[in-house]
């Protein structure tokens, strides 16, 4: 196993990790702060509506459908589609 490379490949850009598609393809970049089975957290300086449809992209795990539940100030709560195919 010499010379390989055995480093996990990372973005260049942390803003990069993880990323919320609205509406219409636009995406922003956000900061993830609790991630659960049926929702997640995160932070961003964009103001979502509750009940907005977004798509919801981790780095190097994929993307995953969601509506938004709850917002207050930065901090929006959003709840993964039950129904999203794989």
């Amino acid at each position: 196993m010499h010379g390989l490379d055995v480093t996990l490949e990372r973005p260049d850009d942390p803003s990069t990790q993880v990323r919320v598609s609205r509406r219409g393809g636009r995406e922003v970049p956000v900061r993830l702060r609790l991630l659960g089975y049926d929702g997640c957290e995160f932070e961003s300086d964009q103001k979502f509506a509750v009940g907005e449809p977004v798509n919801i992209h981790i780095y190097r795990m994929g993307s995953i459908r969601a509506r938004v539940v709850s917002r207050h100030r930065r901090i929006v709560e959003a709840e993964f589609d039950k129904y999203c195919p794989v």
